[in-house]
């Protein structure tokens, strides 16, 4: 029940943060993008640059913020996921001449509406 539970957490947190970022003026490329490596929640068009974003979503604040869950081994995993990215998907990567991890940290009240949505760019 918890795993599920966490779950559909993630995927509320990744729909907030995309609504997020397209209302900033990002365009969507796709959500979820796994392979071997690993898994990126967000994959973004900001301008010129080739954005994959970590979201980050907390119930309440009494066990820490989300940005606490992003770390140096978080971001060096996301970074190989990315550049495994830019090789699979070369015909989508080569239009961009530059990518960045940026991250949205959302923090929930307990009755599900929004405290707090944080956006951080080049984390890495």
């Amino acid at each position: 029940m918890y795993k599920k539970e966490n779950y559909n957490k993630g995927k509320n947190g990744e729909e907030m943060a995309k609504n997020f970022l397209l209302k900033k003026g990002f365009e969507l490329i796709e959500m979820n993008y796994e392979n071997v490596i690993g898994e990126i929640d967000l994959i973004m068009i900001d301008k010129d640059w080739l954005v994959f974003v970590e979201v980050k979503l907390k119930v309440g604040d009494k066990f820490g913020n989300p940005e606490e869950m992003i770390n140096k081994r978080k971001l060096s995993q996301i970074k190989r996921v990315a550049e495994s990215y830019l090789v699979l998907e070369n015909k989508i990567a080569k239009k961009f001449m530059k990518y960045r991890i940026d991250a949205v940290c959302i923090v929930l009240n307990e009755d599900q509406t929004v405290k707090t949505i944080n956006y951080y760019d080049n984390l890495y």
